[in-house]
């Protein structure tokens, strides 16, 4: 119920954005998708390392003055972060591997200004909705035997997060568009017993779409 409710939230204010258009403005609609180099910052955030993931959605771009347009969607997006280290236990050394996904539904609202027609850059704020999580860790032994275990748990994280979206694009014959993309999240992605943490996502986003 709880992930039918913020799906509910995210089509309501995807329909809202479009019936919110300006009778003379040209609607778009396509869909776009790419690949995620995610990872976490903040000053409670460890020494991690990127993870790979993906995005992929619908979107709707509202073409307002010629050069400035909005665009909003609704996007399945993985995130995360992995790391390694080695851990030694008297006389033996046992390496960790954690590799950590976060999976969201991400809602932009982005701005996009086009001074050139093949180049457009885009900012603006995201809202983003956590659908699961999971960690998984591989514990190397110093016989070189792995035990790997998978753990998922929405508990200690932040049902929801906002972020500021930053990014440049092209945009390509036969409605073809590129463009890479920096997500800033700006809440805590853990909430533990209600104090959060600060640990928040980051995310680059590279993407192609398709206008309709």
């Amino acid at each position: 119920m709880k992930k039918f409710f913020q799906l509910s939230v995210a089509l309501i204010a995807v329909f809202a954005f479009t019936c919110a258009q300006p009778a003379h403005s040209q609607l778009n609609f396509g869909l776009k998708g790419g690949l995620s180099l995610a990872n976490i910052g903040g000053d409670d955030a460890e020494d991690t390392d990127m993870r790979s993931g993906i995005h992929a959605g619908p979107f709707l771009e509202i073409s307002l003055l010629g050069l400035i347009s909005m665009e909003t969607g609704a996007y399945f997006s993985q995130k995360g972060y992995s790391t390694e280290f080695e851990e030694g236990i008297d006389d033996f050394t046992f390496r960790y591997e954690e590799n950590v996904r976060f999976t969201y539904l991400d809602i932009p609202a982005v701005v996009k200004f086009s001074p050139l027609p093949l180049l457009h850059f885009y900012a603006g704020p995201q809202l983003s909705f956590l659908i699961d999580n999971e960690f998984e860790e591989t514990i190397t032994g110093p016989d070189g035997e792995s035990i790997t275990t998978t753990i998922s748990d929405t508990d200690l994280q932040r049902s929801t997060d906002l972020a500021v979206v930053l990014g440049a694009g092209i945009n390509l014959p036969i409605g073809l568009t590129a463009s890479i993309g920096y997500d800033v999240g700006l809440l805590s992605a853990f909430d533990l017993n209600g104090n959060d943490v600060k640990i928040y996502n980051r995310v680059i986003k590279f993407s192609v779409g398709y206008r309709f």
